[in-house]
C-alpha cells in the first residue's frame, strides 16, 4: 500500500455502519454522512466503556476502523414558561422539578395537556417542545 492509497474505514453512527475513505473528518461531516443536520444534532464518540463524549462540530476526528458514534438532538422544553434543554430524554419528575428550582417534596410536575401529574420517582420522557408546569402541594385538612 502506498502512502496515498485510501484506507477503507467502517464507522458506526446511531447503530448504522458507514464506510468512508477519509481518515480525518469533522464532527459536522460525520453527522451529514449519517443524514443528520449539524445545526440540529450533536455528535458523541462512544468510548470502549460506553461513555459518550461530545465532539464539537468543527473538531477534526482521526477516525479508527470500527469506532462508534451517536447523534443526539437537544430536547428543548419549558417548565413554568422557563426554557430548558437536555440530551437526557428520560428523567425522573423529581429531577425536572429540581432543574426548575423547586423541591420535589413540596411540588408536583405536570405535562401541559396531560390528565395527571407525575410521581417524583416516575420516569418522564422529555420530547422537544414539551411544556411542563409545577404545582405546589395542597395540604390536607386535619
Amino acid at each position: 500500500m502506498t502512502p496515498n492509497t485510501p484506507v477503507k474505514l467502517t464507522i458506526v453512527i446511531d447503530g448504522k455502519a458507514h464506510v468512508t475513505f477519509d481518515e480525518d473528518q469533522t464532527a459536522a461531516a460525520l453527522l451529514r454522512l449519517a443524514g443528520r443536520e449539524p445545526k440540529v444534532f450533536d455528535l458523541f464518540l462512544v468510548t470502549k466503556n460506553g461513555v459518550e463524549e461530545k465532539v464539537k462540530d468543527g473538531q477534526i476526528i482521526n477516525l479508527k476502523d470500527g469506532e462508534r458514534f451517536r447523534s443526539r438532538q437537544h430536547a428543548r422544553f419549558t417548565i413554568d414558561g422557563e426554557p430548558f434543554r437536555t440530551y437526557d430524554e428520560d428523567q425522573t419528575a423529581a429531577d425536572l422539578l429540581r432543574l426548575a428550582g423547586v423541591e420535589p417534596a413540596g411540588y408536583d410536575l405536570a405535562r401541559v395537556g396531560a390528565p395527571a401529574s407525575s410521581a417524583d420517582d416516575e420516569i418522564v420522557t422529555v420530547v422537544h417542545g414539551d411544556e411542563f408546569v409545577t404545582a405546589k402541594h395542597v395540604g390536607g385538612v386535619a
